[in-house]
């Protein structure tokens, strides 16, 4: 039986970091024995971390993205990720 980890990632204005969080978590997700998806929750950014996240899910399926029209803050990100996680275990963090 294959297993999901599913981790909630809040991003607020974070457009320098985005390319290495990811190349750094996957390298670490990669190494499980867990299936994962990266929900990543932009809590209204004001500066191109949409559009990397948007670039990194257009080129990997496991990735998605979750987009609010404003900041909301960092609760209601992490609630908004977890209702889109589809996995069997949850993992939260910030970028």
């Amino acid at each position: 039986m294959d297993r999901l980890l599913s981790v909630v990632v809040s991003v607020y204005n974070e457009e320098k970091a985005l390319e290495e969080f990811y190349r750094a978590t996957g390298k670490v997700l990669n190494g499980l024995d867990w299936d994962y998806e990266l929900v990543f929750v932009n809590d209204g950014s004001a500066d191109g971390s949409l559009a990397i996240l948007d670039s990194l899910a257009e080129r990997d399926s496991r990735a998605k993205v979750v987009s609010f029209s404003r900041n909301f803050g960092h609760e209601a990100a992490m609630i908004a990720g977890l209702d889109y996680s589809s996995g069997d275990a949850v993992v939260c963090m910030d970028a």
